[in-house]
């Protein structure tokens, strides 16, 4: 559902797209707006309740599986921005009987305690949510784990991080959930990498050695599709991996094309991607289980790329420039698109790579601000603008599963890399560092194995 759009194919391979960087709606430029536009960045964090996270209980031979657990717990935790990790004194570490009204002395709102037990190779985690305030146990719950050295451990105990953060707000975490994004090779080349939600467990999945760009998670987590172009610029296809299998299959191509930006469509049934003829590039899409592609949208001048499509399915949102310079464009169905970011005439107005949050109407995009892309987040409507970071460049936002959460690649720090922002309280952490790491895409919650 979360469309990577290569809006700076100047730097991510100029050569696969040039002729794309006029990107162009159906809008008439009647629709600019023309009044001055003020953008500020208002955070209002409110009451973030205190959490506290005792040590993992089990035997001696297995205390470094719960150590580390202890670890994944309380940086999740930490990173999902809803709590204030309450530090707690080695008296209270330990002890069969919750004692609440020590634990609302000391501040705290939640208490989580957790108890490993292993039989052969069968590990369980039960872990229990405190209500302090009220006295009560909220919820509890026991999880099946891989072993330690297991592929899935991590991710298994990211979704114990998940369950705790729901079972205290009501709303889905974003733990086990991983960042797929396009990094550039010393010879030049690129290819698609993923991480994980914390920035562990960074792996290459394609091998091209090519220009790869553009990756977008299917809903399912299972698959990636991406886009191919060859370092000659003969060939241009749209790809999807299977990430199991490490294998790699075209579902769109064809000679004298660019194809451009793929995106799934919320039941997975469907890819987005845009494709360039002469007559222009527009939005097409295929059934994943193949077929010919169907065109979507329809214009007598310039290039439409970048899909993202609403939760509903039916409704997206794109990369269009009809008044002059790229701007993000809704469409409903057949029904003609309508502006929703900012355009100033005049004005050095620069929008692109627009993505649509899993959960709401809110589409997050990069901006040009005084000379620097930013990332700003708009309603569906163009109504509630608001921009979210000021330091540095800061270019192609991707949500996270929450809702909540934004990753986007930027200089910030003096250093090119991927970074989280947290559109409720503000708060930033790097994800990735030190690499030319570009166009992100953050996947649904992972389920099973994934």
């Amino acid at each position: 559902m979360r469309p990577r759009s290569p809006v700076h194919l100047s730097r991510c391979g100029r050569r696969a797209a040039a002729s794309l960087l006029a990107v162009i709606a159906t809008a008439s430029a009647s629709q600019a707006q023309e009044e001055e536009v003020r953008l500020g960045i208002t955070y209002r964090p409110g009451y973030v309740p205190a959490i506290a996270i005792t040590r993992i209980e089990t035997e001696a031979p297995y205390a470094v599986v719960a150590s580390a657990i202890d670890s994944i717990l309380a940086r999740d935790l930490d990173y999902s921005d809803r709590f204030e990790i309450l530090a707690i004194p080695d008296s209270l570490r330990r002890g069969a009987a919750v004692n609440y009204g020590l634990w609302n002395q000391l501040g705290a709102v939640w208490l989580v305690e957790g108890t490993l037990t292993v039989s052969g190779e069968q590990a369980i985690l039960r872990v229990g949510l405190h209500d302090v305030v009220y006295g009560v146990l909220k919820e509890v719950r026991a999880f099946t784990l891989p072993a330690v050295a297991a592929p899935g451990f991590r991710m298994a105990v990211h979704r114990v991080s998940d369950a705790v953060v729901e079972w205290a707000t009501g709303e889905p975490g974003m733990a086990a959930s991983r960042v797929a994004y396009s990094r550039r090779a010393a010879d030049g080349t690129w290819d698609i990498w993923m991480v994980d939600s914390d920035g562990e467990g960074a792996r290459r999945l394609t091998r091209h050695s090519a220009l790869v760009f553009s990756p977008a998670f299917a809903p399912d987590g299972l698959h990636i599709a991406y886009q191919y172009q060859s370092n000659s610029g003969d060939q241009s296809a749209i790809y999807e991996l299977e990430l199991a299998a490490g294998r790699s299959r075209q579902v769109a191509g064809g000679a004298d094309r660019l194809h451009l930006t793929p995106t799934y469509a919320p039941d997975g049934s469907r890819i987005l991607f845009a494709r360039s003829s002469q007559g222009g590039t527009e939005i097409f899409e295929v059934a994943r289980s193949g077929g010919a592609p169907t065109r979507l949208t329809s214009t007598t001048i310039g290039d439409i790329l970048g899909p993202t499509v609403a939760p509903d399915g039916r409704r997206f949102a794109f990369t269009g420039s009809a008044v002059g310079a790229p701007q993000i464009y809704v469409q409903d169905g057949s029904d003609r698109p309508q502006l929703i970011s900012r355009f100033v005439r005049g004005a050095d107005s620069y929008a692109t790579s627009a993505d649509w949050n899993p959960l709401d109407d809110r589409i997050v995009f990069q901006s040009r601000v005084q000379g620097q892309f930013q990332i700003v987040v708009v309603r569906a409507d163009g109504s509630e603008m608001r921009l979210l970071t000021a330091e540095g460049r800061n270019e192609d936002p991707s949500w996270a599963p929450d809702g909540r959460h934004v990753v986007f690649s930027s200089d910030r720090g003096g250093y090119r890399g991927l970074w989280v922002l947290d559109t409720i309280t503000g708060r930033v952490r790097s994800l990735t560092r030190n690499h030319q790491d570009q166009l992100p895409d953050w996947s649904g919650a992972l389920r099973g194995d994934r």
